[in-house]
């Protein structure tokens, strides 16, 4: 997925450079009317920004989606290191009692009977609270590492939001500046709008037109078109500072949204990081417990073994027993494995459905930045027909 998204955006950027190299000689006859030139360089400039919002958009909701199948991910490998940890304790559990029926197959009836009068329950339970601790230490270490990580998490995504909110605002004050100017360029557009229209209806109406000299009537024409050609300037300044105001709005919605996007990150990952709080505590407080109780078992096995002195049990009755909890246990041991081996398979297709999650991530921000230079070219662009423009306007 990397290299078909790497080979994706390098053609991209390939046909980005391409246009720009071809825009001198396909745009020729444009190029000689600098004015319908600045018109199209300004058009293609708000479809490229509106590529780019639609790729920060895309950027931004596939970047939370990677993040879900990660989450998703770490509860697969959590629900993994269960079961397999149950298969461990299982396993141990069914060699224990293989083993305990082969000793007492090998031995005599009186040793088989002194061996396993009055202890057996004992030991079982011993071991089976022992293969029981393993998995419950087994799934406290996981608990604990997954809430470290939504710790660290937390720490990262706050930068996050921090770095999210100080572009927000950069973008705010450039908004409330770039719109302040489009006021005044308007203000200042109407009044000499006004002014203009006034000397014109003046000039028109005025007793003397029509009785000055031609000299006369030239200078007060020319009067006229200057306020008009006035008016008209400050209009086209006042366009472009509206436009200008505009584009900053976008630019300002767009940091906000990544604000919003970060807020949300944030807050969820402090809510999971609750819910492992109380997990984490929760396991380490089985764990100890568990401890505590293999340790009676344990002990409690070993004195029981050392003051058997009789046995009430036939010793073929008691290896028949002891041959089938073996089988029983190695059938539990052979379905847990099983179960493993399932709960593993699911881990690596999580894991997999993670991995394309972030290749796709990538892609999005690959092609955020794509949108992102096409945006600059078509800004060189308009520079480029406003160079060709503010000739004229000295000479005019």
């Amino acid at each position: 997925m990397r290299w078909a998204a790497a080979a994706a955006v390098g053609s991209l950027a390939l046909f980005a450079a391409v246009s720009v190299g071809q825009m001198a000689p396909a745009g020729a006859a444009l190029w000689a009317r600098p004015g319908a030139a600045l018109g199209i360089a300004e058009d293609s400039l708000a479809t490229a920004e509106s590529h780019r919002r639609n790729a920060a958009a895309n950027e931004a909701e596939s970047t939370q989606t990677a993040r879900n199948m990660r989450d998703a991910k770490e509860m697969a490998d959590a629900v993994l290191a269960e079961a397999e940890a149950e298969a461990e304790r299982l396993t141990k559990l069914a060699a224990q009692k293989r083993k305990d029926f082969e000793v007492a197959k090998a031995e005599t009836v009186e040793d088989g009977e002194e061996a396993t009068s009055g202890i057996q329950e004992l030991e079982d339970d011993a071991t089976a609270k022992d293969a029981e601790l393993t998995s419950i230490t087994t799934a406290y270490e996981a608990t604990r590492a997954a809430y470290a990580n939504s710790t660290a998490a937390i720490v990262t995504l706050g930068e996050e939001l921090k770095t999210a909110k100080a572009a927000s605002a950069a973008a705010s004050a450039v908004h409330d500046k770039d719109l302040a100017t489009a006021t005044t360029a308007k203000q200042t557009a109407d009044d000499l709008s006004k002014q203009a229209h006034a000397l014109n209806a003046k000039t028109q109406a005025d007793p003397k037109t029509g009785e000055v000299t031609a000299e006369e009537a030239k200078k007060r024409a020319e009067e006229v078109a200057t306020a008009a050609g006035k008016a008209k300037a400050a209009e086209i300044v006042a366009a472009r500072a509206e436009k200008k105001a505009a584009d900053s709005a976008d630019t300002v919605a767009h940091e906000e949204l990544l604000v919003k996007t970060a807020t949300e990150a944030l807050d969820a990952e402090k809510t999971r990081n609750k819910r492992l709080a109380v997990a984490s505590t929760q396991a380490e407080q089985d764990m100890i417990q568990q401890t505590h109780q293999t340790s009676l078992a344990r002990v409690a096995a070993a004195d029981a073994k050392s003051t058997a002195e009789t046995g009430f049990y036939n010793s073929s009755s008691v290896r028949s027993e002891m041959e089938d909890a073996a089988k029983k246990a190695e059938e539990d041991a052979s379905l847990a494995a099983n179960v493993a081996a399932t709960r593993a398979a699911e881990a690596k297709k999580a894991a997999v459905v993670a991995k394309a999650a972030e290749d796709s991530a990538a892609v999005a921000q690959s092609q955020l930045a794509l949108a992102e230079s096409e945006v600059k070219v078509e800004q060189f662009k308009i520079a480029a027909a406003k160079n060709l423009i503010e000739p004229d306007s000295v000479t005019a």
